[in-house]
């Protein structure tokens, strides 16, 4: 069985601060590092590592950028196969990270937005039952409903993360078996401030599943049945959270992709995102393979 990632691939520049701006505030860095990221690459990464089967598509421009997320994915056991030259420059995000571990991020989105229909094609040819197609927020609504739709037909499980929050997914919600988001984002796109109203809001929309990650607290996780379960985190200390939302969702995706229960697949996903805020950095502080099988036993994986 495969993961398939289709979304979006930067470089991410980040600038260690002591404390996050205010508005019209300048404030000096401690050190400045650069790293790949966005949220399709980090995901497919984490995936693979955590031992799937991965296949990801993303555009990228023509400079030298698009030589270094290459260079990474293959370095990752990653086809670059599925990579589109797009007549731009490569995405890119700058990363203000705090000393208590907390970020903000600013990035360019030109070359996700060229990804069109066709350019996915190839991916998503040889999708099949029992594959995992796994999005995020960052295409276009057109390319995200066609993926789903196709993701749909193949009787493949299909897993929605949809940040950062660029259009409504009314009429979407039905092809999604499950939605991973923050409680910004279920509120957004549900309008409901208690969380559980929001899951609840979701599930009447049409999605399957809903998971809601709560940063430190970890996350609610809503079933088809039942109240939603709360699936607490490990207390850590974190000095960099950028891109454990990423390790979260690519984590679960490749323990459904492996048979897991949905709970267990959370469970495993937040030990990894909880390793990863204890490092700095972009797809360099992610759990290596090994670390992610060390976190994985008691989840009792097949």
């Amino acid at each position: 069985m495969t993961v398939v990632v289709v979304g979006n691939a930067m470089v991410d520049v980040a600038y260690q601060v002591e404390r996050l701006p205010g508005s019209g505030e300048t404030v000096l860095a401690r050190e400045r590092t650069v790293d790949v990221g966005g949220k399709g690459l980090n995901q497919a990464i984490i995936a693979r590592r955590a031992g799937a089967e991965v296949r990801f598509c993303a555009g990228l421009g023509g400079d030298p950028a698009a030589g270094i997320i290459r260079a990474c994915l293959e370095a990752g056991g990653l086809s670059t196969a599925w990579l589109v030259s797009m007549p731009c420059a490569t995405d890119e995000s700058i990363v203000y990270v705090a000393r208590a571990g907390e970020n903000c991020i600013v990035s360019t989105d030109e070359a996700a937005r060229h990804l069109a229909p066709t350019h996915t094609e190839g991916v998503l040819a040889g999708v099949a039952p029992g594959d995992v197609l796994l999005l995020q927020g960052n295409l276009s609504r057109e390319v995200t409903g066609m993926c789903l739709a196709r993701a749909r037909e193949a009787e493949a499980t299909t897993i929605l993360n949809p940040a950062p929050i660029a259009f409504d997914y009314t009429g979407l919600w039905p092809m999604v078996d499950i939605a991973i988001l923050n409680q910004i984002e279920a509120q957004t796109l549900t309008g409901e401030v208690e969380i559980d109203t929001a899951t609840a809001v979701l599930r009447s929309r049409g999605t399957g599943k809903v998971v809601v990650t709560l940063g430190p607290e970890g996350a609610l996780v809503q079933e088809e049945l039942g109240l939603p379960q709360h699936v607490p985190a490990p207390a850590v200390t974190a000095v960099d959270t950028t891109g454990a939302g990423d390790v979260l969702a690519g984590v679960v995706a490749a323990g459904i992709d492996r048979g897991l229960p949905l709970l267990s697949a959370v469970r495993w996903a937040i030990a990894a995102a909880s390793h990863k805020v204890t490092r700095r950095g972009t797809s360099s502080g992610f759990p290596t393979s090994d670390e992610l099988a060390a976190l994985a036993p008691a989840m009792a994986l097949p």
